[in-house]
This record gives structure tokens, C-alpha cells and sequence, in this order.
């Protein structure tokens, strides 16, 4: 009795660690994929494991030393997030297909115009009188034809860098410009698409520091 009694534990104990089994042994590659778009929040906790942090719907997970957050609002996965570093790349294959850039070269705005064919819409948090509050992004958003299921991409770049810092001027002072320094202050940009090819050609070097896909992706409003 003493023995089974050991055993039942034992397997009890064995299948607790499962979930953190999994996350010691997940692959970016495993868990960053358009497979896993559409799959039950349960599910992809078993490959990748238990969350670090949850806010709401919104749940964070550390994976080969990367950082992937997934909506799950309504119990399924309905879009992931993967921060960028020399160390974590994304590979887009999975989601858009041939509409992917290269995954072993440097994720920018210009590689995933080029590899899309375009066009990207582009927003932003903030780009003046921004406030200390929270570094501001600047978001480009693509989305793929039927042939992809219209899965969306929704690239950012924080502007806390040289290179990201002047392309969001470039941008600023174009449409300050053409529509005065209140079309810029209060995010009218958000609203129309007619600045788009300016912040293409502004941005285009400047490095993705983050890569959302899914469908119905949130983008910042005016």
C-alpha cells in the first residue's frame, strides 16, 4: 500500500511539472507560429507553458530568453507578440507564407514593404509633446491577402534611438508642412493614409523592435 501510496504521488508530482517542463523546452520557433493562431489557450499553454505575467487577456511568456505575449481573449489565441533583439528574430514564414522577409536578415519597415509588396499603413502613439510618461512607438500595419487568411502584421519601432528619433521628425515635419503643427499634435495622422508614403520613406532603415500578427490587431486612434 505504502508503495502505490508513493507511486500516486509520485505521478501526481510528475504531471504538475509538465507545464514547466514544457516551457524549459519550447523553441521560439514552436510557440511564434501561425499554427498557433486560432488554438485554445490551453493547448498552447501546454507547449509553451505557464505564463510569467497576465494582464486581462494579454499573457506574457519567456521562451529561449524571448519575450512572446498572446491574446487570448474568449479562451483562443488570437494574435502574438514577439520583441525583437539580436537574439530573438522572428520568423513570419509560418503566418504569411511567401510574403515573409528573409528571417535571417534584420527585421525593418523596408524589408517587410519589399517582401509584402505593401501597402503599410503607419501610426503611432505620439510623435510630439509626448509626455514622460511611457516611450512612444511608431507602428506600420499590413494585411495579407485571402490567400493568408487576411492575417495582419503590425510592426513598431520605440522611439528611443537616433535612427528611429529622426525618421518620426522627418515624418512630423512633413505633415506639419502640409497640415499644421495641430494635425500632428493631436494624432490626425491616425485618421488618413495620405502621409503613409512619407513615413515609408522616412522609416525604411530603421529596425522593428516589435511584431504582432493576428487579425483584428489594435492600432493607436486619433
Amino acid at each position: 500500500m505504502k508503495s502505490r501510496a508513493l507511486l500516486t504521488i509520485g505521478s501526481t508530482l510528475a504531471l504538475a511539472c509538465l507545464p514547466m517542463i514544457a516551457q524549459a523546452n519550447a523553441t521560439v520557433a514552436q510557440v511564434f507560429n501561425g499554427e498557433m493562431l486560432g488554438t485554445n489557450l490551453k493547448y498552447f499553454e501546454s507547449v509553451v507553458g505557464v505564463a510569467r505575467t497576465s494582464f486581462g487577456d494579454k499573457h506574457t511568456y519567456k521562451v529561449q530568453g524571448c519575450e512572446i505575449t498572446a491574446d487570448a481573449t474568449g479562451g483562443s489565441i488570437n494574435d502574438l507578440r514577439l520583441e525583437l533583439s539580436p537574439t530573438c528574430k522572428a520568423d513570419l514564414g509560418s503566418f504569411i507564407g511567401t510574403f515573409a522577409p528573409p528571417a535571417n536578415q534584420p527585421l525593418t519597415f523596408a524589408a517587410l514593404h519589399e517582401s509584402t509588396g505593401g501597402p503599410l499603413e503607419f501610426y503611432a502613439d505620439c510623435l510630439e509633446m509626448c509626455g514622460n510618461a511611457a516611450d512612444p512607438s511608431v507602428y506600420a500595419l499590413w494585411e495579407g491577402p485571402r490567400a493568408v487568411g487576411f492575417t495582419q502584421v503590425l510592426v513598431e519601432a520605440i522611439l528611443i534611438d537616433d535612427e528611429a528619433i529622426a525618421a518620426s521628425q522627418k515624418w512630423a515635419d512633413e505633415m506639419k508642412k502640409r497640415k499644421g503643427d495641430d494635425f500632428v499634435i493631436d494624432n490626425k495622422y491616425n485618421c488618413e493614409r495620405s502621409f503613409d508614403p512619407v513615413a515609408l520613406q522616412s522609416f525604411k532603415p530603421v529596425a522593428i523592435t516589435a511584431v504582432t500578427l493576428g487579425t483584428q490587431l489594435t492600432k493607436p486612434g486619433c
